[in-house]
C-alpha cells in the first residue's frame, strides 16, 4: 500500500473518532482514544493549554513514521503524521477539514538528527495548504538549535531548543518563535512557551507537556485534558510547522 493510500485510509478513520466529542455520562468509564485499526499506540501527552495528544504507529507505514492526534476539551481538532527526522509529511483539521501536504524534495529538510549531533538545524521548505478557499503553496523558513539545557519533566529528560520559523500569508510575514522540548530517545518534539508574531500584533501561549504515559501507565489514551481547562481558550496554534 502507498503513503498517499495509507495516509488517506487513516485520516478518513478520524470520522468515528470524532464521535469522542460528546460528554460522558457521570456513571461512565473515562473515555479512551481508539486506535486505528493495524496501529499501536505509545505514548499520551497531557499538555498546558487543556490539550492532551496521542502518538502511535503503524505496521503498513514505513519505518520511522508516526501519527499524533490532538483532543482538546471539545475532542479532537488536529491530525499530524511526521517521520524519524520529525519532517511535516501531512497533517489535518479535524474540525474545519483543511490540511497540508509537503512538497518533496525539500530545499532544506528538517532534520532532527542533524539537531541532534549538531546543536542546531536550519530548513526550508515548502507546505501546500489546503483550506475553504482552496489550495496554496506556503514556503517556509527557520531552525531549531539546542540552547545547551534539559529540563525534567515527569521523569522525563528533555533538552531545550529555541526556534523560529517565519512564512507569507499573502498580507506580510507571520514569525513564529520560542523554546520547545526534544526527546532524543523518542525523537520527539514537545511544545514550549512560544510567540507569534503577525505584523504590528503578537500573542503568546503555553503549550510545554506535563504528563507523559505510556502503555499501561495510569492516564494512558485518555481523552480528557487536564491542565489550564477553564483558564483559558483550549486548542491553542498546532499548524502545519508547529512542532510541539
Amino acid at each position: 500500500m502507498n503513503r498517499t493510500r495509507q495516509i488517506s485510509l487513516i485520516a478518513a478513520a478520524f470520522a468515528a473518532v470524532m464521535g469522542f466529542a460528546l460528554p460522558a455520562p457521570l456513571a461512565a468509564q473515562p473515555q479512551l482514544f481508539e486506535v486505528p485499526a493495524g496501529c499501536t499506540a505509545f505514548l499520551t501527552v497531557q499538555a498546558r493549554g487543556c490539550t492532551v495528544s496521542h502518538h502511535w504507529q503503524c505496521a503498513a507505514d514505513p519505518q520511522g513514521t508516526h501519527w499524533r492526534v490532538s483532543v482538546d476539551g471539545d475532542g479532537p481538532f488536529h491530525l499530524s503524521y511526521t517521520d524519524a527526522e520529525f519532517r511535516w509529511l501531512q497533517s489535518w483539521n479535524l474540525r474545519s477539514g483543511g490540511g497540508s501536504i509537503l512538497i518533496e524534495p525539500e530545499q532544506d529538510p528538517a532534520s532532527l538528527t542533524e539537531l541532534l549531533d549538531s546543536g542546531s538545524d536550519s530548513m526550508v521548505f515548502s507546505l501546500l495548504i489546503e483550506g475553504a478557499s482552496g489550495t496554496v503553496q506556503r514556503d517556509y523558513t527557520g531552525f531549531d538549535s539546542l540552547t545547551g539545557d534539559a529540563v525534567s519533566i515527569d521523569g522525563e529528560r528533555l533538552l531545550v531548543t529555541d526556534f523560529a520559523y517565519q512564512y507569507n500569508l499573502g498580507a506580510g510575514q507571520r514569525r513564529v518563535q520560542g523554546n520547545q522540548f526534544v526527546h532524543p530517545e523518542w525523537r520527539l518534539f514537545f511544545g514550549g512557551i512560544e510567540t507569534v508574531i503577525d505584523g504590528d500584533e503578537s500573542f503568546e501561549y503555553d503549550s510545554s507537556p506535563m504528563e507523559f504515559a505510556e502503555t499501561g501507565e495510569a492516564g494512558f489514551l485518555s481523552m480528557t485534558p487536564i491542565y489550564d481547562c477553564g483558564e483559558m481558550m483550549s486548542g491553542g496554534p498546532v499548524g502545519p510547522m508547529q512542532n510541539g
